[in-house]
């Protein structure tokens, strides 16, 4: 358990990533900028985001909901999950830079294109996640994942949410079966840590 709860990004270390591709001329700084707060802001992961389809952000951006099919998505759930603004957004630039990229709208095809005309991977996707960890400087024994951002969101909803059940929220917004799936984050952070000590100090 200690694993998984140290995979998620900080205030400052998301802050920083999001900085670093922003700064990025070119459309696939842009494409990454754009899938990259997509998982932020919805929670899902890698495969499911490898496999989204022009019509089904179309279809998101429509219904305000993001469909994961039971065939992408992990022991074959369906999953349906609300669209924030920041998310709308991010499916919005994905859908642009898709355009600038060349690529005709057919709504069967992959959504997040590669430079080389195919649908991302998962592989691809995780590659590019290190490399731009990489150049935002986080440290090397944080081989941050694109799967941190799903935990990262569940760790802002846990901190953040004024809602009367976060642990309720989590498990929904992640689409997780139990509420023991959500227990790993209501364990005290690094940061809560390092704030208590200095209280002691």
């Amino acid at each position: 358990m200690r694993q998984v709860f140290e995979r998620y990004l900080t205030y400052d270390e998301e802050k920083q990533l999001f900085k670093t591709v922003d700064r990025r001329a070119g459309l696939l700084p842009k494409r990454d900028a754009a899938w990259l707060r997509l998982l932020r802001h919805t929670g899902i992961r890698v495969t499911p985001l490898s496999k989204l389809t022009v019509f089904d952000a179309k279809q998101a951006l429509k219904s305000g909901y993001l469909q994961i099919r039971g065939e992408t998505n992990k022991r074959g759930r369906e999953h349906k999950i609300y669209l924030n603004v920041s998310a709308r957004k991010a499916l919005k630039e994905l859908l642009s830079v898709r355009a600038e990229q060349g690529f005709a709208p057919r709504p069967d095809e992959a959504l997040i294109m590669s430079g080389r005309g195919h649908g991302m991977t998962v592989r691809q996707f995780q590659k590019r996640m290190r490399y731009w960890a990489r150049e935002a400087g986080l440290p090397e024994d944080r081989a941050a994942s694109p799967h941190w951002l799903r935990h990262t969101l569940a760790k802002r909803i846990m901190s953040q949410s004024t809602a009367r059940d976060p642990r309720g929220i989590v498990q929904a917004a992640l689409g997780h079966k139990s509420l023991d799936s959500t227990a790993l984050y209501t364990l005290p952070d690094r940061e809560d840590i390092h704030q208590a000590l200095e209280e002691v100090a």
